[in-house]
């Protein structure tokens, strides 16, 4: 590492003065990042379960106050249109 250091430093104009920087930082990084990326993943894989079946629910609702205008050739349309 003391090479690519040194070659870095030459590269970018830093200061013989700036210390190396330690390894287990970029692990750190890592580790960390490796973590919030599957956090956030769960997070999103859990939202669009949850507004899936607020869809379907939606598309199902029954009108509770005249139960007897939904015909049955109606559901099987509804049906048909969400597995389209």
């Amino acid at each position: 590492m003391n090479n690519q250091w040194q070659a870095y430093k030459e590269l970018e104009l830093i200061p013989e003065s700036a210390i190396e920087p330690k390894g287990s930082r970029l692990l750190n990084t890592l580790l960390l990042s490796q973590i919030w990326r599957s956090l956030l993943n769960a997070l999103t894989q859990e939202h669009f379960h949850e507004q899936r079946r607020e869809y379907f629910e939606r598309c199902w609702a029954i009108d509770y106050a005249d139960p007897y205008t939904t015909k049955h050739i109606d559901q099987l349309k509804k049906l048909l249109t969400l597995m389209d």
